[in-house]
This record gives structure tokens, C-alpha cells and sequence, in this order.
């Protein structure tokens, strides 16, 4: 049985194919909010480009935007004829909570976990490069010690462009050095640097704390960017919460 796997993101809605042939991703923005059936046609039209032969028959769902959960389900329930599995921290995940307020942890944090834990083994150290730069700590027998979430990449640009009179809006790309020469040069250099040295401090301080070393797996659409600006050994794992999430199903199957 193949499996849809969906991440309903801030930013964008990533709906994974998982079949015999492998793992196809089609990318949706997340806003605006559609109608189920628009989902559907969007989904649809992509299973036919990519032929893929059949619709996979489970289907699960992680969201961190409560008014898209209900549309894309749905619109997976008029394509697959089958009740989409909601990821939430209630349900078979593999990972042992040692937080406050589990049920306010991301669907997507749990997923990408999971995911971790599977794939690399625990200690682990999970950096989502996404809306919102998000840090895991899975520690030994996969218990998931904590986290930290600090503003993203395109949140820090669009905050020192929109909260400042002189600051301009600049494209995100690689900066040429920590040290700027010019205004557009300053803010990458403090955006993309700033970001990579304060996730290696962060991991630094929790593995003196917690007495493990973390192995760091890093995802999201901005890892590729902050990829090679990391002096830590680290992984790049591009799909881990559709990974995590077809993990997770297959627990609960």
C-alpha cells in the first residue's frame, strides 16, 4: 500500500507520493486558503504528470495551520476514499515526551523527530531551516528533551526591512563574507552567519547540559543555504517530516 503524506506548513503545503517507484513531492503555497475541491484538482493534476499509476490508499496529515487541516482533508478524502490519520502527539510516535505542554509541540517538530530518531539514531539534534528556525533534542531511548524556535530566515529579512526607515529589502542569497561592504552585504552576513553560529551555539550549550552528543540532522527550505556555514558535522535530510510522517503511519497501520 502506498501512502500520501502531507505537511501543511506556514509557508507552503508539501504532499508527498510514496509508491513502489518512490517518494514524488508536489508543492502548494499555503495561502491563500483554497477550497477542498481546488486541492483536489491541484493534487490530481499532479498525480497525472508524474503517472503515477495509483492513488496511494493512506493517507496522513500533519499541520501547524488549523484553518487549511480541515480543506485538505477533505480534498484527500474525495481522491482517496479513505480517513486521513491527524498527527498528533496522542498517537503512536516512537518518541518518549519529557516536555511541558506536549500538545502545543508542532505536528511537524514531532514528525521530523521521528523521522531522526529512524533514520540516524538517537542522540539527535534536529534544525528545521523553515518560516521559523526550529531546534529538537531527542536524547538517548528517543526522549525528546526540548527544543528552541527563533525567527527565520525570511522572518528576520522582512522584519529589518518592514520595522526600519532606511533598511532595504533585500533577495536572500549566499553572503561573499561575514564581513559586509555595503548595506545589502550586512544583512545576509548577519541573517545567514547569525543564524549558523547561533544554532552551533545552542547545540553546544544543550550537550554540555544534557551530557550527550548530538548527532544534527538538518531540513526545511533554507538548509541548503545555511548548509555549508555550519562548522559542525551535520546531515541534510531535504523530505524528513514526510519521512517522519510515513514512519509514523506505518506504527499506527
Amino acid at each position: 500500500m502506498g501512502l500520501i503524506a502531507v505537511d501543511i506548513g506556514n509557508s507552503s503545503i508539501n504532499i508527498g507520493f510514496f509508491t513502489e517507484t518512490g517518494l514524488s513531492v508536489q508543492r502548494i503555497a499555503t495561502m491563500p486558503l483554497r477550497s477542498p475541491s481546488d486541492y483536489a484538482v491541484f493534487i490530481n493534476g499532479f498525480v497525472k504528470e508524474k503517472n503515477i499509476d495509483k492513488l496511494p490508499e493512506g493517507v496522513i496529515i500533519s499541520s501547524v495551520v488549523p484553518d487549511h487541516t480541515n480543506a485538505i482533508t477533505e480534498a484527500l478524502k474525495i481522491l482517496s476514499k479513505k480517513e486521513p490519520l491527524i498527527l498528533t502527539h496522542k498517537i503512536e510516535t516512537g518518541i518518549d515526551f519529557q516536555i511541558n505542554e506536549t500538545e502545543k509541540l508542532g505536528a511537524d517538530r514531532i514528525a521530523a523527530s521521528a523521522g531522526a530518531c529512524d533514520l540516524f539514531g538517537a542522540p539527535v539534534a534536529v534544525v528545521d531551516f523553515g518560516t521559523a528556525t526550529t531546534l529538537n533534542f531527542i536524547g538517548s531511548g528517543n526522549a525528546y528533551k526540548g527544543g528552541v524556535i527563533m525567527p527565520g530566515v525570511s522572518l528576520m529579512k522582512n522584519a529589518l526591512f518592514n520595522e526600519t526607515a532606511l533598511l532595504p529589502e533585500i533577495e536572500i542569497s549566499t553572503p561573499l563574507s561575514p564581513l559586509g561592504k555595503d548595506t545589502m552585504e550586512n544583512i545576509l552576513s548577519g541573517i545567514i552567519y547569525g543564524t549558523a553560529g547561533a544554532i552551533e551555539r545552542i547545540i553546544s550549550e544543550v550537550e554540555e547540559m544534557e551530557a550527550e552528543s548530538f548527532k544534527v540532522v538538518i531540513t526545511g527550505g533554507y538548509s541548503e543555504l545555511i548548509s555549508p556555514f555550519l562548522r559542525r558535522v551535520h546531515y541534510i535530510e531535504p523530505h524528513l517530516v514526510l519521512k517522519g510522517l510515513k514512519i509514523i503511519f506505518e506504527r499506527n497501520a
